[in-house]
């Protein structure tokens, strides 16, 4: 691709003049089809083939195919250890010939199913190193040739008080790794990831406890892969886009015009309520990854400082479509109540903004198709699909 041939110069000292904001900000079209069966939580979830989605339910930790002609939800494999089964899916992945890859996380192994959904064999992937004491963690993608993208960390172990106490980096590289061949790994670029302050897990016997600062307005650095294998990388700082093609060569960044949002008094107490909300549904999905008899705790505060402004970019708010077009879900106060994404092409311009109906987000994308969650006053979540054309 002609991004690909960028020089090592350009991305270094230059980035591209912003664009001009002549882009209007238009409402997502209504859904073609609502899925009646809803979902507890949608944690993860992939396209299979035009109309189907496999999707991860968070809370029930199943893998469930989702068939919109027929308006129906169908549990694919089972909780186990055999071929087929799972524990806690964290990461899909589609390979070329369709053949699907289910990343367990909590017995680090790849679950197979072959294009008719039928069990496969496994193959472990270790995202945790000892020896090294890195993990690889969320967010997790993949490429049609069976490369496996995560964000790898180094983890600092101490004691105090009695207690082991592990510290997080506030900088993460981007790996690309082949779970079928443990000598292919490679960097491809270190981003900033969502923390706040210094957060910190003590084990104490049986028990884990995970204190952090809301990290939510922290300017991070959220990123995806595409098909093929080209990383899309969005500042935070800057709200730069930087593309990196399967060959390693990386374009120069384009910068995207965007306006600061102050924040109020107001917006730190909505987002820190919405925040631990948040983390009280995803604290019982990550106590379901781990073993019957460790118990984890999570505990939120408010960060040491807030910023002035929301940064332009959601933490770990990007998806790849299929048509080489990148998605990114815009920082905006809770206040607003509807999202906000900007979808950029190839190039790196800024070619649609699109504004999401109230409790209404995005989780993935199709040729031409949008598939979003409605939540309803019971927080139960409706997968719908929307048809935005070309």
């Amino acid at each position: 691709m002609h991004l690909a041939r960028a020089s090592a110069l350009a991305v270094v000292f230059a980035a591209q003049p912003a664009q001009a904001q002549g882009v209007p900000l238009r409402d997502l079209p209504k859904p073609s089809r609502e899925i009646e069966d809803p979902f507890s939580m949608v944690s993860g979830a992939i396209e299979i083939k035009p109309g189907q989605v496999l999707a991860v339910d968070g809370t029930e930790m199943e893998l469930v195919l989702v068939d919109f002609a027929k308006g129906s939800r169908t549990t694919i494999g089972r909780q186990g250890s055999g071929p087929g089964e799972y524990r806690a899916p964290a990461g899909l992945f589609r390979l070329q010939g369709d053949t699907i890859w289910v990343l367990d996380a909590a017995q680090q192994r790849l679950v197979t199913f072959l294009p008719d959904l039928k069990p496969g064999t496994t193959i472990p992937m270790l995202t945790f190193d000892q020896s090294t004491m890195t993990a690889t963690t969320a967010p997790f993608f993949g490429d049609r040739r069976g490369n496996v993208y995560g964000s790898a960390m180094l983890i600092q172990v101490g004691r105090g008080g009695g207690e082991a106490q592990m510290s997080l980096p506030d900088s993460v590289g981007i790996v690309r790794l082949d779970p079928r061949d443990a000598t292919k790994r490679t960097e491809l670029a270190k981003v900033r990831f969502p923390i706040s302050g210094k957060p910190e897990i003590k084990v104490n016997g049986t028990s884990m406890k995970y204190t952090m600062a809301y990290p939510g307005l922290v300017a991070s650095d959220p990123w995806t892969v595409f098909p093929d294998g080209r990383v899309a990388i969005i500042r935070g700082a800057d709200y730069s886009v930087t593309f990196i093609a399967a060959d390693g060569k990386k374009s120069a960044p384009v910068r995207i015009a965007w306006d600061p949002i102050k924040v109020t008094a107001a917006d730190q107490k909505a987002e820190m309520d919405e925040a631990q909300r948040q983390m009280k549904e995803q604290g019982k999905a990550a106590q379901k990854m781990m073993p019957p008899n460790i118990s984890m705790e999570f505990e939120l505060l408010p960060p040491a400082t807030w910023p002035a402004n929301y940064p332009p970019v959601s933490p770990l708010g990007a998806l790849a479509a299929p048509d080489g077009r990148l998605w990114v879900k815009r920082a905006i106060p809770l206040r607003q109540g509807r999202e906000q994404w900007d979808v950029i092409d190839a190039a790196g311009k800024l070619v649609a903004r699109w504004r999401l109906p109230a409790k209404t987000t995005i989780f993935a994308l199709g040729n031409g198709v949008a598939y979003t969650v409605r939540t309803d006053e019971d927080d139960l979540r409706y997968m719908q699909r929307v048809e935005i054309g070309k």
